[in-house]
């Protein structure tokens, strides 16, 4: 029998997309943008460590081709077809330059390689971390299991031996890869926390009401700390662990919440599609910079700012919310259904219909 999906899961994972869309929409950092980054992207690595499936854990091989597919294949794909258009995009001054022969030799190399993508998919590095962070989380509750110790304490260990990897990491005499750095090792920790999260059944010991009231955390550390998994390095690192997961834990409380009402159904919409709206949103985000230039004739040049231009109106972050998700949605909308028209013509072709 089919496993019941877990309306909860989408609705936490349509809530932290959509403040990533706030996220960027913010030029410049101010309170909002510091309580979205305490928390926004941990969560989604926890909720991906929460979907792990036991079955890999003895079914490695399956398991590991899941996780590539799942994140590795997706970011080669979305950024072989983003650099295949920067030349075209650069005409259209959405970028500043365009490529050289060279430098797409260079970027070609580097999307394979997990190291890099453009800049209108900048949160790629989402990909990046996940893949490394489920491939090192499920080889460690692989071994784990071979071995009988898949036990919770064993599991924290793994939690706490990758924080204090990721702590330790700025004063290793040697300077590791991006991948094997503090970000993928944090990602590490809060992907374990969502596997063990799952094992204790978190959602089903706390009250959604108290798990809320977490919130309140983030909430006010961001008035004090510019926190954020790209830029909290070194000790800083362990009271970004607790008011992430924190906020965390308040969304997933919130989400609880909200599945009885009927809100949950746009939420669990926009949960299913949060890949597409990663990929598409600092383009649609271009729409309404290109608005913005014609109707205050601005020059064209300045399209190519980025994530949005300098000196727009505070209040006009509501309409890069508003297009870079809806725009995100339609693009899904229209790719499903040129997929879904193809895979009807080739089944009908096969069966000589």
């Amino acid at each position: 029998m089919e496993k019941k999906r877990d309306l909860t899961l989408d609705i936490a994972k349509a809530i932290c997309i959509i403040l990533m869309v706030v996220g960027h929409s913010f030029l410049t950092h101010n309170y909002w943008h510091n309580f979205i980054y305490m928390f926004h992207m941990p969560c989604f690595f926890f909720i991906s460590g929460w979907l792990l499936s036991d079955k890999y854990l003895a079914d490695l091989k399956t398991g590991l081709m899941r996780k590539a597919k799942g994140s590795y294949w997706a970011f080669v794909k979305w950024s072989l077809i983003f650099l295949l258009f920067h030349n075209l995009l650069a005409q259209l001054h959405i970028y500043g330059a365009s490529y050289s022969l060279r430098e797409f030799v260079i970027k070609i190399v580097r999307i394979f390689t997990l190291t890099g993508s453009e800049q209108l998919l900048g949160g790629f590095w989402f990909l990046i971390s996940l893949f490394w962070a489920s491939v090192a989380s499920l080889l460690f509750l692989w071994l784990l299991n071979r071995i009988g110790r898949l036990t919770n304490i064993c599991i924290s260990g793994g939690v706490i031996f990758a924080l204090l990897f990721a702590v330790g990491e700025k004063w290793l005499p040697v300077h590791l890869p991006q991948q094997f750095g503090s970000q993928t090792m944090m990602a590490t920790a809060f992907y374990l926390t969502g596997y063990l999260s799952r094992r204790v059944g978190v959602m089903n010991r706390c009250g959604s009401s108290w798990m809320v009231l977490l919130l309140a955390i983030p909430a006010v550390a961001a008035m004090f700390m510019d926190l954020g998994m790209m830029t909290t390095t070194g000790l800083g690192i362990l009271p970004y662990y607790v008011i992430s997961m924190c906020g965390t834990l308040g969304v997933l409380g919130l989400s609880k919440w909200m599945v009885r009402h009927r809100i949950s159904i746009a939420f669990k919409y926009v949960g299913d599609k949060t890949l597409y709206i990663l990929i598409f949103h600092l383009l649609a985000f271009k729409l309404v910079s290109y608005a913005y230039i014609v109707c205050n004739d601005l020059p064209i040049t300045i399209l190519s700012q980025f994530p949005v231009m300098n000196g727009v109106p505070s209040w006009l972050w509501v309409v890069y919310l508003i297009v870079g998700v809806s725009v995100s949605l339609l693009m899904w909308e229209v790719i499903n259904r040129i997929s879904n028209k193809i895979k009807t013509i080739k089944t009908n072709s096969q069966n000589g219909i």
